[in-house]
């Protein structure tokens, strides 16, 4: 009997009412072998795997460094369907672990947390995914539900994640939510996108309780994890900023390795500058920006409900160690109808699935 809670299949399809159907695919990926009492059977290797007879103990972790608006105190957030990809097994690769439930994200800030814990094939893996079906927040005392844009996520492993049967492993999951408010202090409305990264925890920091789903370790002085974040952190150096009530322009250099993709500007009077996402304040007050793949700045102007689609825009790729000049010309106006003020502070924030730079400017 296969049980959806707890087991793992490589060559399972969803058929609806029926459950799982297994399908053999031997012949596209030289898999060699047959499903007996719900255990795959394997026979050879694959692209020079790890051992496929023989299973393992994989924990999947949860980490966030969340953005928010100012004023709130929690982000919630509703995940499922969780699965790792095998290498050299195509799009039977896939294999579902167990792990769903709520967490808010806003208490995992230097913490990592369990959310699955379950035997798998003894292969190296290069994708996890998982989906968010839902979202809320906590918001001046009060709870409101938010729209999700990319709820599913399909992360890479950087630098691949093996699983063996003498040693348990564990990979962290590294996700950035951004929350916009798109209305205003009277009627707030909230969405959210999520961007994430991914790294198998080294071997010596696999803790036995880990495999307890809920178990949370600090990441305080884990110098494997603050490297791994400063290198793969969709951080961007922003120059040259100057704002007026008929421009904007700005030179944006991606520091890092990794490509990186600006989607929308967002400029926001007098915000505060405390925390990243309190820089983001109501989307409805600011002046929004949408970034073509051209590179081109085009206002938006009217509805902000047109901002939530834009984390899931082409948007602008940036290749690594790369840089590109920004300009708009044109009167600007906020998605409130109001115009920039010659010597008033301003946030300019850069974004893509998550604030990618914040700069203040003084409008001339």
């Amino acid at each position: 009997m296969v049980d959806n809670a707890s087991s793992w299949c490589l060559t399972c399809e969803q058929t609806g009412d029926s459950g799982l159907r297994l399908r053999a695919k031997a012949a596209a990926y030289g898999i060699a072998g047959a499903v007996i009492a719900g255990a795959v059977i394997f026979s050879g290797s694959a692209l020079g795997l790890l051992n496929p007879n023989a299973i393992g103990t994989l924990s999947i972790l949860l980490t966030d460094p969340p953005s928010v608006p100012t004023g709130v105190t929690a982000v919630y957030i509703t995940y499922s369907d969780l699965a790792v990809h095998a290498v050299g097994f195509g799009d039977s690769g896939w294999v579902n672990i167990p792990g769903q439930g709520t967490i808010d994200t806003l208490g995992l800030v230097n913490l990592s947390r369990t959310i699955s814990s379950s035997e798998i094939p003894a292969l190296t893996y290069d994708l996890v995914r998982f989906n968010i079906s839902k979202a809320s927040v906590d918001f001046m005392g009060k709870n409101y539900t938010m729209t999700v844009n990319s709820g599913q996520l399909t992360v890479a492993f950087v630098g691949g994640l093996k699983v063996n049967s003498t040693t348990a492993a564990a990979a962290i999951v590294d996700i950035s939510p951004t929350v916009l408010d798109l209305g205003n202090g009277n009627s707030p409305s909230f969405t959210m996108a999520a961007g994430a990264h991914a790294l198998q925890v080294p071997s010596g920091d696999v803790k036995e309780s880990m495999k307890a789903v809920g178990d949370e370790d600090s990441l305080e002085g884990r110098g494997w994890f603050q490297s791994f974040r400063s290198s793969h952190s969709d951080n961007l150096t922003v120059s040259g900023v100057t704002l007026s009530s008929d421009s904007l322009t700005f030179t944006a250099l991606n520091p890092g390795s990794d490509p990186l993709t600006i989607r929308m500007v967002v400029v926001t009077p007098d915000a505060p500058k405390e925390r990243t996402g309190e820089a983001l304040g109501s989307v409805g007050n600011s002046f929004v920006f949408a970034v073509h793949s051209d590179g081109s700045l085009r206002l938006l102007s009217g509805d902000a409900d047109q901002v939530g689609p834009l984390f899931e825009g082409q948007g602008y790729t940036l290749a690594g160690g790369a840089s590109s000049r920004f300009s708009f010309s044109g009167t600007i106006v906020s998605l409130g109808a109001h115009s920039i003020i010659s010597g008033s502070g301003y946030t300019v924030v850069v974004m893509g699935s998550d604030p990618l730079s914040v700069q203040t400017v003084v409008a001339t």
